[in-house]
């Protein structure tokens, strides 16, 4: 990547970092993780979602109204919730970033392995 991409990508990090920060700590709670996971079936009735988590209800509501304040959910119609497209983005990238840096992981214990099998057989002679 050239200098002036990575130049202008930490430029719009850093005017976009509130707004960032806030995205990912909403993301980064368990509980709103786990609401956004559901809705990736589909539309929820807030009774289904409080269902699934367990939680009281007034804790489950202040989680949707932060999820949907952030425009990570939206709201059908009354009582029923479901993942925005920016919602769904987010949760994309997450699943994608996170597939490739596993099978990176992967790929470099492999190489670990296959060395020391390499120095082990040369070491046998």
């Amino acid at each position: 990547m050239e200098k002036t991409d990575l130049l202008q990508r930490s430029e719009f990090l850093n005017s976009s970092f509130d707004e960032i920060d806030n995205i990912l700590v909403l993301i980064a709670h368990p509980t709103r993780f786990k609401i956004l996971i559901l809705l990736l079936n589909g539309p929820m009735s807030f009774q289904s979602i409080m269902g699934e988590i367990k939680i009281q209800k007034s804790a489950l509501a202040n989680h949707l109204t932060k999820l949907k304040n952030s425009c990570l959910i939206e709201k059908v119609q009354y009582g029923t919730y479901r993942l925005s497209e920016d919602g769904n983005k987010y949760l994309e990238y997450l699943e994608s970033a996170f597939k490739e840096s596993k099978m990176r992981r992967k790929q470099i214990e492999d190489s670990k392995q296959r060395l020391e099998m390499t120095k082990s057989f040369l070491e046998r002679k």
